[in-house]
């Protein structure tokens, strides 16, 4: 018990010896939440609770797979449930597949392939899509199953266009994945919460056996996700969330920053425990991230502090364009790496967008300097790869219709795309899966003698690799690839190009097989790895240990930390993202994510921006974020070099003059904390959206009817608030970027996303004004200072 609670804080400690009840832990950025978090399942297993009873969730695996690893060390042999989200769902449903009416060998459809699933029902619906896409058909699909809405729900819902057509799909797309025996990604939630919704007992039994749950990083669940873990602590209200509004980063993914924020509303008798002491990063850093974070309203206020030394000032450096961008950071690390022996693997690289990397990459090779891009579904979405993945899965699911549809021709055996199609019409028609309707070949209509013997072959290939499902991953796989000649059609597919890259990957797919059986040497099935392949995340392929410069989004890097980071484009559109203006939600999640950028990094810093910018081809002017007027400006080290003096100008219809050094008058005064409860915890108020709590999900009986379903997963509007503070340094810029005073009623402008538009009316004054601009899509607001408008016509 000493070695479990030596070294921790009156405040760690506080969180660790809280047993039974709700526990909220706010943990902000570097302040041992992982230590916390393992320490307190050691303490609860050394006063007596069942390991078997305790549950983790978190939402990486490679968080999980580091509790896991600590835990293993304060409590050796006593294992605890701990994985992701989607992998704790993906088992349950595993073993209660029937009531999802599926079975147990069911399979995961990556994006591709639910994306081809998605082709098909778009086909089978009849349905128009001109004002619309399947991409956004599936955007919709996918909110309304985070938000517990089925298809009979959508069918009833909303009137817009896109909604009407997506709503006509989403009952034949979820036909179909039952027909293949196959889930999507968002399935594993919805199947599992719908379950425990509609099965008290089965929920009652799974709250008894897992009497413990802690979830970590709780700020980035949905409502599903909430649904969940509300109806596995009724019974034992054992509920334990960690977890940080101000690193709430995923609501474009359905996430819901309400959950954390009502939680204590959720819970009324829980125990609140703020983690505010932070270990990784100097003050200097600290005080950079902190005073950026707080012109948020929607968070839970936390007052960060530590002890490390105070560091190196945070810079912010001003470069001509992204290429002599891309060549200073370079240049800088090369030289750290001689002259202060700091290695690759000190630094991070992080932007907001991937295609901010490829010129970064360009000054990485030409120096020599090893990196790596950290995208860890990458190697699963190779051709080749996702080949030999689909023989898998159709092995395992003999139902999974666009496994059979990827291979049935690969490598090449002479069944084309006709023959396909009239196979697919004779299993839609029948009511069969596509392998079936290939057994039945010479009974489906309009198909050769000659092409119908090419299908039987296959038939036959599929059968002798049917009869290795139950060998070893590595022994089925060469099996697989000898069999069907793989190997052979990669070399004849890719002779000309001297290309033995695909070769190459095969060969590392099967070490991947070797590796996995050697971990699983009593359960090692198929069905285990296509499940372990198919939640992989793009952090998963980060290794700390290799020595390599690490490129990443500012998404991808939540959780880790480096020594050195190095934050680019720091720019109105990429930071935030111009898609994050239309609303101050948006807006404030763009800011928590420069927070989580900011956060990242332990002993240095560096902030860039750039006066002109090459995006996908198309160069023009930058204007600086209107983050960095957050910033405490005069304690940044700005390197100006490069920049002439006149860069930033000043509007002269300004509210304030903006001198040379970025001094910029203070706005704190403007920031009001709607619904504040005295200690900073700004509640609902009347800020921002927010949900119909989901607590009423279980109901006492856990049978609620579907039209009560529906208004507790409805999101309903309260008046937004509006962004405080918001100024520019650049209301003009050197190269073509207009004044905000140039714009007047009737003047015709160009977005890069509305196309072009007219300017209806002007309100505000200086870094205010607004425009109301009327696109061919119906009208848009924009504050003219960061709005990027081109004018055609002054």
């Amino acid at each position: 018990m000493d070695a479990i609670l030596k070294g921790l804080t009156e405040s760690q400690v506080q969180a660790v010896t809280h047993i039974d009840g709700p526990l909220l832990i706010l943990a902000g950025p570097g302040s041992g939440k992982t230590r916390v978090v393992t320490h307190r399942i050691a303490y609860m297993i050394a006063q007596g609770v069942s390991p078997s009873q305790i549950a983790a969730v978190t939402f990486t695996n490679k968080a999980a797979d580091e509790m896991r690893n600590r835990v293993g060390e304060l409590a050796p042999g006593k294992p605890v449930w701990m994985g992701t989200f989607h992998r704790f769902c993906a088992q349950l449903l595993r073993r209660y597949a029937p009531l999802a009416g599926l079975s147990e060998n069911y399979s995961i459809y990556d994006s591709s392939d639910s994306k081809q699933a998605m082709k098909r029902a778009i086909q089978a619906a009849e349905v128009s899509i001109s004002h619309t896409s399947p991409e956004q058909i599936a955007s919709t699909i996918s909110n309304a199953k985070n938000r517990l809405v089925t298809p009979e729900m959508m069918a009833s819902g909303s009137s817009r266009t896109g909604d009407v057509v997506a709503a006509k799909v989403y009952p034949i797309y979820q036909q179909q994945l039952l027909t293949a025996n196959a889930v999507d990604f968002d399935d594993l939630l919805f199947h599992v919460a719908i379950m425990l919704r509609n099965n008290p007992e089965l929920r009652s039994d799974l709250d008894a056996r897992f009497r413990y749950i802690l979830v970590d990083e709780y700020q980035d669940t949905n409502l599903a996700q909430y649904a969940i873990v509300r109806g596995l602590s009724i019974d034992n209200a054992n509920l334990a969330v960690t977890g940080d509004p101000d690193q709430s980063i995923y609501g474009w993914r359905g996430a819901d920053l309400n959950n954390i924020l009502d939680f204590e509303k959720d819970y009324p008798a829980v125990k609140t425990v703020r983690l505010e002491q932070n270990y990784r990063s100097t003050p200097n850093i600290l005080r950079v991230a902190d005073q950026l974070i707080r012109h948020n309203r929607q968070r839970k206020q936390k007052d960060l502090y530590t002890h490390n030394q105070e560091g190196d000032a945070v810079v912010l450096r001003i470069f001509e364009d992204g290429y002599q961008e891309a060549d200073g950071i370079a240049d800088e690390i090369t030289n750290a790496i001689r002259a202060e022996g700091m290695r690759p693997r000190d630094f991070a690289i992080l932007c907001r967008m991937n295609a901010l990397t490829r010129s970064l990459e360009h000054s990485m090779r030409s120096r020599g300097l090893p990196y790596q891009i950290i995208n860890g579904v990458e190697f699963y979405q190779r051709k080749e790869i996702k080949d030999l993945l689909a023989y898998l899965h159709l092995i395992n699911n003999p139902s999974h219709d666009v496994a059979f549809h990827r291979v049935v021709n690969v490598p090449t055996r002479g069944i084309g795309a006709k023959t396909i199609e009239r196979l697919r019409r004779y299993a839609d028609v029948n009511q069969v899966p596509m392998l079936e309707a290939a057994r039945n070949v010479y009974q489906v209509e309009g198909i050769a003698k000659r092409s119908a013997t090419f299908v039987t072959r296959f038939v036959e290939i599929y059968d002798r690799l049917s009869k290795k499902a139950s060998a070893t991953l590595e022994d089925l796989l060469r099996y697989l690839v000898e069999e069907t000649k793989y190997e052979a059609f990669l070399e004849k597919s890719t002779v000309d190009q001297q290309d033995s890259s695909a070769i190459a990957n095969v060969d590392e797919f099967i070490s991947a097989a070797v590796e996995f059986d050697r971990q699983h040497p009593e359960d090692g099935t198929l069905e285990a790895f296509l499940e372990q392949v198919a939640l992989v995340a793009d952090t998963d392929a980060f290794e700390d240990s290799d020595d390599r410069v690490t490129l990443m989004t500012l998404h991808a890097a939540k959780g880790l930390e480096f020594p050195c980071v190095y934050i680019v484009g720091v720019e109105q559109g990429l930071l935030p993202h111009s898609r994050s203006m239309d609303t101050d939600a948006g807006f404030e999640e763009e800011r928590r994510l420069f927070f989580v950028g900011i956060t990242r990094a332990m002993q240095r810093l560096q902030l860039s921006i750039c006066k002109r910018r090459t995006v996908r081809g198309d160069t023009r002017p930058a204007v600086p974020s209107p983050f960095l007027n957050e910033l405490p400006l005069d304690e940044l080290r700005k390197v100006e070099s490069v920049v002439d003096r006149d860069w930033f100008d000043e509007d002269p219809d300004a509210d304030n003059q903006y001198p040379e050094s970025w001094d910029l008058a203070d706005e704190s005064d403007d920031i009001v904390m709607n619904g504040d409860t005295g200690n900073g915890d700004t509640g609902n108020g009347d800020a921002g959206e927010v949900h119909e709590t989901a607590a009423p999900f279980f109901d006492e009986a856990c049978q609620l009817p579907e039209s009560e379903l529906a208004e507790i997963v409805q999101v309903k509007k309260r008046k937004p608030a509006s962004v405080p503070g918001l100024k520019t340094a650049a209301d003009m810029l050197n190269g073509g970027m207009t004044p905000v005073t140039a714009y007047r009623e009737g003047t015709q402008v160009r977005h890069i996303e509305y196309g072009e538009g007219t300017v209806i009316s002007i309100t505000g004054r200086g870094p205010k004004r607004t425009a109301t601009v009327r696109f061919d899509d119906g009208e848009h607001h924009f504050r003219l200072a960061f709005a990027n408008l081109e004018v055609i016509d002054v």
